[in-house]
């Protein structure tokens, strides 16, 4: 996932996302935290993996800092060596201490490879 966001340094948002799979149409699916950088490691192939999936903190996968007024800077959410599924959900949790600098998204993209 790939979204522009307004960040100010008294607020923050963390990412989660939740796999449909068609054997469990029946099942409420829980939402997951994206890694995020801080629990993030490099392959030799490149890729991305967690190091432990219970420290997953819903971060991006590099570290952005906040963004200076009406700056929009460019957040990427990556998860990796997921089980078979037919669709997902994204969920986005924004939070903040000062309600004149609310976060701000635009250009939310978001793709599945399989």
């Amino acid at each position: 996932m790939i979204l522009a966001a307004y960040r100010h340094e008294s607020a923050d948002f963390r990412v989660l996302y939740s796999l449909i799979r068609a054997d469990s149409s029946e099942v409420t699916q829980e939402f997951e935290l994206f890694p995020g950088y801080d629990n993030l490691t490099v392959g030799a192939d490149g890729a991305l993996s967690p190091v432990d999936s219970a420290k997953n903190s819903g971060r991006p996968d590099t570290f952005v800092p906040a963004s200076l007024e009406n700056q929009y800077l460019e957040y990427e959410f990556t998860a990796n060596d997921l089980d078979l599924f037919t669709g997902y959900t994204i969920k986005i949790v924004l939070s903040g201490t000062d309600q004149a600098h609310a976060p701000r998204i635009k250009d939310l993209r978001t793709i599945a490879l399989v």
